[in-house]
Parts: C-alpha cells; structure tokens; sequence
C-alpha cells in the first residue's frame, strides 16, 4: 500500500467515522439535513451507522498486504463509500441544495476513489 493511500485512508476513516457519529446521534445540524432530503430519523441513523462502519473498513485496511482480507475489507468500504456519496451528491442536486451542501459529499467521493485507485495501483 502506498503512503498516499495509507494517508488517505486515516483520513476518511476520520471523515466518515465523525459524519456518521453525528448522524447517529441525530444532532440539530443533522436533523435539518434529514428533513431537507426526505429521511426519517430511523432512516438517517442507519446511513451513520453504515458510515460508521464503513469507516472502520477503511481503517483495518491500514494493516493490509496484497490481497489479504483486510485489504478486501477496505476496498469493499471504500466501494460502497464512494456509492453513498455518488447517492448523496445525487439527492443534494436533486433537491436544488447550494454548493455548500453538495461539495462536501463530493469531495469526500472524490477522496474515496483516489484512496481506492492508489491502494488497487
């Protein structure tokens, strides 16, 4: 594993770890987004624990060699990341959000697949 992927890794698995934390604790800021998008309480706490998850696959990948099973567990977690943030980046446009809304699930996707191409290269 590169450095840059190792780097990126810690860094999403940061990211994620806290945005789905968040999500599951269901916090103002987050319940705002919720209602603005469409999604149940229940509904947004399962997409932070899915977060929360995912971003601990990122984090057991860190310990990974080759096409060892912790390597597949981070690249499963960065593909379904990636797809959560493709699926976000989607609902924001749809629903008309500002840049401010759509960019950090569109950073954060664009980061995912960068950390998945350094760690498959």
């Amino acid at each position: 594993m590169t450095v840059a992927a190792a780097l990126l890794s810690i860094a999403l698995f940061l990211a994620f770890g806290s945005s789905g934390a968040q999500k599951l604790a269901y916090n103002p800021a987050m319940a705002k987004v919720s209602d603005r998008l469409g999604f149940s309480k229940r509904s947004y706490q399962q997409i932070g624990a899915i977060e929360v998850v995912a971003a601990i696959g990122m984090l057991i990948g860190l310990a990974a060699r080759g096409s060892s099973v912790l390597a597949i567990v981070n690249e499963v977690a960065a593909g379904g990341l990636f797809l959560m943030m493709v699926v976000a980046v989607t609902l924001h446009l749809r629903k008309g959000d500002a840049l401010k809304y759509v960019a950090p699930a569109l950073a954060l996707g664009i980061f995912v697949l960068l950390e998945l191409i350094f760690r498959l290269a």
